[in-house]
């Protein structure tokens, strides 16, 4: 009876392109047929249920870790221009004059003001995001909004330069960066670090001890100089901000044998200070950028002026979206001025902590 079967089987393969793999026979056949077993399978065995159908898929998106973006939340942001300026002048006036004693009939003192203006120039860039729409599709079968995840890595492209240049600045162009502005005062040296008893230290950095103590006399060593800096301006109550390599955040936990840490220090006698942690000031994260260990102390202002903040042109603009035959694209682009010291004098940098 199985002959049955085989003539059906070359006639759907030959005349209708059925072809029926693993089929060796109708049931009928299979069941009646004295020579085979009762209920055999007619199909080849299985191997396995595909492994899509057990596999679970996180509807969750976990986005890979990057440095953090961080010039801003330090320095402060403040829009200077627009996106059709290319250079800006920054006025400095100082008051100026003297005074003499008094007569009716004198004529002696004066009262003057000396102003300049600062130049600085504005640095434009741009990004592209593109996208088909199979690709598209196909994304979104594996419930990921592409579209939307290409638009994210967009912004981040240009907050990462952003955030670059407000640190470095650019070569070439009167646009300078938070850490190595011209205009700032010559970094200073850290305080010689000497090794607890009976032990050896290898270095001079904050790295190199656990010691609340010294650490702290390199922050009270930028305080004096600040203080001598601003001639009279500062006090233990102004608003400063300390900026560490994000590496070194841990010697704020450093103790003594009084059980007082370094951040207990700087409260206490610095009530007004707030610590920043920044990646590009140290080696390790700056990315090749950095080649010594940064500390910044700077007043956060001067009788009410600030006395730093990143500058930009846009903050983003969207570019009109771009449609071909099954993909589009589109441009976003961003400006900056960099970071503007409005008093550099304002601002102690120490290199090698």
């Amino acid at each position: 009876m199985r002959d049955i079967f085989r003539n059906d089987a070359q006639t759907l393969a030959r005349d209708w392109g059925i072809h029926l793999a693993g089929v060796r026979g109708y049931f009928s056949e299979m069941a009646m047929d004295a020579d085979l077993p009762s209920y055999t399978p007619t199909t080849a065995p299985n191997s396995a249920v595909p492994a899509l159908f057990t596999t679970y898929t996180d509807p969750v998106i976990i986005r890979a870790l990057v440095t953090p973006t961080r010039s801003e939340a330090i320095y402060g942001s403040a829009k200077k221009g627009d996106w059709t300026t290319d250079t800006a002048q920054f006025p400095v006036v100082e008051l100026s004059g003297y005074a003499s004693a008094y007569d009716d009939y004198s004529s002696s003192g004066t009262a003057d003001g000396n102003a300049n203006w600062v130049p600085r120039q504005s640095f434009h860039f741009q990004t592209w995001t593109r996208w088909g729409e199979r690709e598209v599709e196909r994304m979104g079968a594996a419930k990921i909004d592409w579209v939307n995840q290409k638009n994210l890595a967009s912004i981040s492209v240009l907050n990462k330069n952003a955030n670059a240049i407000n640190l470095f600045g650019l070569e070439g162009m009167e646009l300078f960066g938070a850490l190595n502005d011209p205009s700032l005062p010559a970094a200073i040296a850290p305080v010689a670090k000497v090794a607890p008893s009976g032990s050896a230290t290898s270095g001079n950095t904050w790295a190199d001890i656990a010691d609340p103590v010294q650490v702290y006399a390199d922050i009270l060593k930028a305080f004096g100089v600040l203080s001598t800096q601003l001639g009279g301006n500062l006090t233990l109550e102004s608003p400063m901000t300390l900026v560490i390599p994000t590496e070194r955040q841990q010697c704020l936990l450093y103790t003594n044998q009084y059980q007082v840490s370094l951040a207990d220090l700087l409260k206490k006698n610095l009530p007004n200070l707030v610590v920043e942690t920044l990646p590009e000031a140290g080696t390790t994260l700056a990315g090749g950028q950095s080649s010594t260990t940064l500390m910044q102390l700077f007043a956060t202002e001067i009788e009410g002026q600030r006395s730093v903040t990143t500058a930009f042109t846009e903050k983003l603009r969207t570019h009109v979206v771009e449609q071909y035959s099954s993909n589009f694209r589109q441009k976003k682009s961003q400006g900056t001025w960099g970071t503007l010291w409005f008093y550099p004098h304002a601002c102690v940098t120490m290199a090698g902590i």
